[in-house]
């Protein structure tokens, strides 16, 4: 327990430093900019910073699992280099971060020997058995969700609660398993996290930028790939429940773009799940005259919620492969339902009555 204070400590410490010197601020233009004062986008740099220093702490006390907490913690380097660098100079474009994310990916596969090698449908899994399929899907998961969470990054609290959820589940999955390595991994995880959290939500005094973002997002997808690879109880659709919600925003968001409003996925737009919610459900259920900032961690909650309806029935069903395939599907359905009605003004009753 220890460990995870040092760890919470250290990444609230070093965002408050951050703040107090008020660095590397995020442009005011964009849309999904609700800030009018100078704040700082260099929050994940708290967060790798307290995975770092934790895993050295590990090291010096001889803890057995410390070698591998350190090699996460350097496979992750690429990814999050590479977002740091965006936050600092705006001037990376996303397809040297995806690159950078791939390298991250392929690098966890050379330290761990882990890979995505079944999903328990015995049509598929005769496929994902093949070696070579087996790690680059693995690369190209672990790459995706790390952009899937920098997707999802719009509003004060969001990705970085998301975040929190998912770890807690694994940290659940690795204590029943008795396994310290993943149970210290996911509460060291839990603790960065929360550190950065409490100074982002409500009132967004520094941001987590693409560089918390990707690793956030490259240790849910590779906490999630370990499980899977060393416990064979542990479905793998119990991790695709979990970055579900991050997942399917960036899937449904590339057609989106692609085929309805025919522009480059890469593209920012404000017609983002969130960005419906933020205008047209937050405003009307929490009321008109609210300024900016407020409908902005206002609406977050009601994400949460839609991040809620997976972890709840991973949790409970971790082992069971057909209830979570039945309830990722369902998750899609009312997510898709949900979008194409509030963007036809059509939003459910129960969401337009204060």
């Amino acid at each position: 327990m220890l460990y995870i204070l040092v760890s919470l400590f250290t990444s609230f410490i070093i965002c408050l430093f951050i703040i107090r010197l008020n660095i590397a601020h995020d442009t005011y233009h964009g849309p999904q900019k609700f800030h009018k004062n100078p704040t700082p986008r260099i929050g994940g740099l708290a967060i790798y910073l307290a995975f770092l220093i934790t895993g050295l702490l590990f090291l010096l006390e001889g803890k057995p699992f410390s070698k591998d907490f350190l090699m996460f913690v350097i496979s992750g380097i690429p990814v999050f280099i590479s977002g740091i660098a965006e936050d600092i100079t705006k001037r990376i474009s996303p397809r040297w971060r995806l690159i950078a994310s791939f390298i991250s990916g392929f690098l966890f596969f050379i330290f761990f020997n882990a890979s995505i090698n079944r999903v328990d449908i015995p049509l598929l899994d005769a496929i994902f058995g093949l070696y070579i399929f087996s790690v680059v899907f693995t690369v190209f998961a672990i790459a995706g969700v790390s952009h899937a969470f920098n997707i999802i990054d719009g509003f004060n609290g969001l990705a970085a609660g998301v975040a929190i959820l998912i770890y807690c589940a694994y940290a659940y999955v690795s204590f029943l398993h008795n396994d310290y390595f993943l149970l210290y991994l996911s509460m060291t995880a839990i603790a960065s996290t929360l550190g950065f959290f409490l100074w982002n939500y409500p009132f967004g005094q520094i941001f987590l930028g693409d560089g918390g973002a990707y690793f956030l997002g490259f240790t849910a997808a590779s906490i999630g790939v370990l499980l899977i690879s060393k416990y064979p109880d542990v479905s793998p659709w119990f991790v695709l429940m979990l970055v579900l919600y991050p997942v399917w925003e960036t899937v449904f968001s590339i057609y989106r773009k692609r085929f309805l409003r025919g522009m480059s996925p890469s593209l920012p737009d404000s017609v983002h799940f969130h960005m419906l919610i933020y205008r047209r459900i937050t405003k009307n259920l929490v009321g008109r005259d609210l300024n900016s900032l407020e409908r902005n961690y206002y609406t977050t909650p009601f994400l949460w919620v839609m991040e809620l309806l997976c972890f709840v029935p991973a949790v409970l069903f971790w082992k069971n492969t057909y209830i979570l395939i039945l309830f990722a599907l369902g998750f899609i359905v009312i997510y898709t339902w949900l979008y194409f009605r509030i963007v036809k003004f059509k939003t459910p009753k129960i969401l337009r009555i204060r």
